[in-house]
């Protein structure tokens, strides 16, 4: 199962704000991405040019094994995280197909 994983930073990038500790979570969060790279599960990530934040894609066997790899994450208490299935056009092609048959097969509503 693939997902896209929308994480966008919850803290303000103030001086004053950023703790030691939080970049040291954000440096480890970067070496298990490594970590999952190497194993196939994240396929992309990609941060954002103008805001503290990124995107990726992760492939995994099932929506559990997704939610425990992001709670672990070291960077997890800081985000605000939007997470969406993916699914291949092919697959929404052949939804589609499928509609066009239900609809072609439906009484036409008479004139009036």
């Amino acid at each position: 199962m693939l997902y896209l994983v929308i994480d966008k930073v919850r803290i303000n990038f103030e001086p004053a704000d950023v703790s030691l500790a939080q970049l040291k979570m954000l440096a480890q969060t970067f070496r298990m991405y490594e970590d999952y790279k190497a194993s196939g599960k994240l396929k992309i990530a990609y941060a954002f040019a103008d805001t503290p934040g990124g995107i990726s894609i992760w492939e995994v066997e099932s929506n559990e094994e997704l939610q425990r790899i992001l709670f672990l994450l070291p960077s997890m208490p800081f985000m605000e995280r939007e997470v969406k299935p993916l699914t291949s056009i092919e697959s929404v092609s052949v939804i589609v197909q499928e509609l066009i048959e239900i609809v072609k097969s439906m009484p036409s509503k008479p004139h009036v």
